[in-house]
């Protein structure tokens, strides 16, 4: 069973606040536990709620601030390596998003230049109707097909002749055992 999307925003309800802050805290803890033994590597976590209450440390303050002082013990270049603000992250999907859409660009310039073939090998009309820019783009998809069919041809022409070769191997006798009969 699927679960419901949960839309993320502010509880309103302080009690139920308060709970959930309290359960995904300590998941939170517990998957830094799985990650930590599982990855061989230091992690720590200090959170701190909106009350202003004393922040809290995992899996101790001592062993925190001992994460927190090798990670600032790095070079500068090492730090911020995999750091990303809310700028750089947006640049980062925009030039994500702008890559895909792209290629789906492409795919659908593709798929209405098939239509269009489709069309002219079926309705002269509609050749006759298409502008010079379109035949020529029609003119590159066909020879593209033609030496993809090619290209089939003379991969099968290659696979008939090494079956052809391994059938008269067979029929000599040379892959037979002793006291065997050719079929």
């Amino acid at each position: 069973m699927v679960r419901s999307k949960i839309k993320y925003e502010l509880i309103a309800d302080e009690r139920a606040r308060k709970e959930t802050f309290r359960k995904r805290k300590l998941s939170l803890f517990k998957k830094l536990n799985e990650f930590k033994t599982l990855c061989n590597v230091e992690a720590c976590a200090v959170i701190s709620n909106e009350n202003g209450a004393q922040p809290e440390f995992w899996p101790s303050p001592p062993e925190a601030f001992n994460v927190i002082q090798t990670f600032k013990n790095l070079p500068s270049s090492s730090q911020t390596s995999n750091m990303v603000n809310g700028e750089g992250f947006l640049k980062q999907n925009l030039s994500r998003l702008a890559k895909n859409l792209d290629k789906e660009k492409w795919k659908v310039q593709s798929l209405e230049q098939e239509l269009l073939l489709d069309k002219c090998l079926s309705e002269e009309s509609v050749l006759e109707e298409t502008n010079s820019g379109d035949l020529q783009k029609l003119l590159c998809l066909l020879e593209k097909k033609m030496r993809m069919v090619d290209d089939n041809i003379v991969t099968l022409e290659h696979s008939d002749s090494t079956v052809i070769s391994s059938v008269k191997e067979i029929g000599s006798g040379s892959t037979l055992g002793k006291g065997k009969q050719p079929l």
